[in-house]
């Protein structure tokens, strides 16, 4: 039982960091509304190419963290 609000704590903590910023979120908006044909709402293809743009426009986590060498005493 207490260990349900301490997952919930750790899963909203993570959330603003997954976010983008605004203005690659302003500039995937306005660029949705340059694609021709109209892409439909009702299929998820706004969705898919505001996902698409986001990911386009943000840097690439590095690839392996660097490993923690433990001081020798």
């Amino acid at each position: 039982m207490k260990s349900v609000p301490i997952i919930c704590l750790a899963l909203i903590s993570v959330t603003p960091a997954l976010a983008a910023p605004p203005e690659i979120e302003d500039f995937c908006f306005a660029q949705i509304e340059k694609v021709r044909p109209p892409l439909s709402s009702s299929r998820g293809d706004r969705e898919a190419f505001m996902a698409n743009c986001i990911a386009d426009h943000t840097p690439t986590p590095p690839a392996k963290r660097r490993s923690y060498k433990k001081p020798r005493y």
